[in-house]
């Protein structure tokens, strides 16, 4: 158990190594002519890659072993970035991150849907509250990191430290064990069509009222996440003369916020599904409140709280749908990933729209009155057809 337990930090430093090569790919794609057209490319290809496999790679974690297609990601991830170290031309670098967006959602879907089995008598809002804790750090600290050590280093060796890190997170696993193969995929796998595999997991998600409603959520969560992560650069610019440094602080206490809210949340003692309904509330209060801009002070203190929140939020979502049926639990998670990238794709798109016609601030408040209205209303449906609080 001490052993699967220190898998989460070899995880924890593969999140390290994507933030870190985050900010070395814009690096070398900057010395690219048509820079602008080639990052556009990689953001692009990095979201359509996981978007299109998303449903396909809940599949995966119900029919396969979800330790092997967990192994056979982190290799692939590698060997997808590794290549850009061999080859740094445009091409590889965009057909590496559509690689590493497929691979990134048959990872991300095979490990959470392990959690229970994994660290079984752990506690999942304990084990959920350290990760999410982790990945509040290797944000706070990655792209920093990254940027510095493209400086010291150059940026081949950061992108070079990341695949090495994919390598590491896949040694380690060839040596864990747990039951990560879900007993009733084994007779079902050659003779039950993948769309059949779809359409069981829908019917499932319709007689399980509340984990529906989680998941539906999670489209709404992410167009107002969208709007406020584009609105966060323009408030910094229309509030201080330094506006890179106040950006960088705002995500910086986000951060901080996460990782108490993280901390927090198992302690709570909350029933999952209310307190994630709270927490998505109180979020869209907070952040909306936040850009009213009053002072900067007080922006930089509400954006804290909407950390704390986002921990809360992040926590209580996974206990949730980690609790679904093991059978069906990757392909839960596979919907839940397509609505959470849709989600974003649509924020992106439609909050320029509505700056450049309503301002910021009629922007952000927008997109937390449709999350408001979507948390109340899968809210009451799910308490009257359950009659959970």
């Amino acid at each position: 158990m001490k052993t699967r337990k220190w898998y989460v930090y070899v995880n924890a430093l593969s999140d390290l190594g994507s933030r870190m090569d985050l900010i070395a790919f814009s690096a070398l794609i900057f010395t690219f002519e048509n820079s602008a057209m080639w990052l556009t490319a990689f953001f692009l290809a990095r979201q359509v890659g996981g978007l299109l496999f998303s449903l396909a790679a809940g599949v995966v974690a119900d029919r396969f072993d979800r330790r092997k297609a967990m192994i056979a990601s982190d290799l692939g991830s590698g060997l997808a970035i590794a290549a850009v170290v061999l080859f740094p031309h445009p091409y590889t670098v965009v057909a590496a991150a559509f690689v590493k967006g497929i691979l990134f959602s048959v990872f991300q879907i095979s490990f959470r849907a392990s959690m229970p089995q994994l660290f079984p008598g752990e506690g999942l809002a304990a084990v959920n509250g350290l990760i999410v804790r982790l990945e509040a750090v290797a944000g706070m600290i990655g792209f920093v990191l990254g940027g510095v050590a493209s400086d010291l280093f150059g940026h081949i060796w950061v992108i070079g430290f990341d695949a090495a890190t994919f390598f590491a997170s896949a040694l380690v696993l060839v040596r864990l064990r747990w039951d990560s193969y879900p007993a009733a995929a084994r007779h079902k796998r050659q003779r039950v069509s993948w769309i059949k595999d779809l359409q069981e997991g829908w019917s499932y998600l319709r007689q399980n009222d509340v984990l529906l409603a989680v998941i539906i959520l999670s489209f709404f969560w992410t167009v107002s996440v969208a709007a406020y992560n584009y609105g966060l650069p323009l408030l910094a610019e229309m509030s201080v003369q330094s506006h890179a440094s106040f950006h960088g602080l705002m995500w910086s206490l986000l951060s901080v916020g996460t990782l108490v809210g993280a901390w927090l949340a198992p302690r709570l003692g909350w029933k999952e599904f209310s307190a994630l309904n709270i927490s998505l509330l109180a979020m869209a209060i907070v952040i909306s409140l936040a850009f009213a801009g009053w002072h900067q002070l007080i922006i930089l203190l509400l954006l804290t709280v909407t950390g704390v929140l986002e921990g809360w939020r992040e926590v209580f979502q996974r206990t949730i749908v980690q609790q679904a049926d093991n059978t069906v639990r990757g392909r839960a998670l596979g919907m839940q990933t397509l609505l959470t990238r849709g989600g974003f794709f649509l924020g992106f798109l439609l909050s320029p729209m509505i700056f450049q016609a309503y301002g910021l601030v009629a922007m952000v408040a927008v997109s937390q009155a449709v999350l408001v209205l979507a948390v109340s209303g899968t809210y009451l449906f799910a308490r009257k057809k359950t009659g959970q609080g």
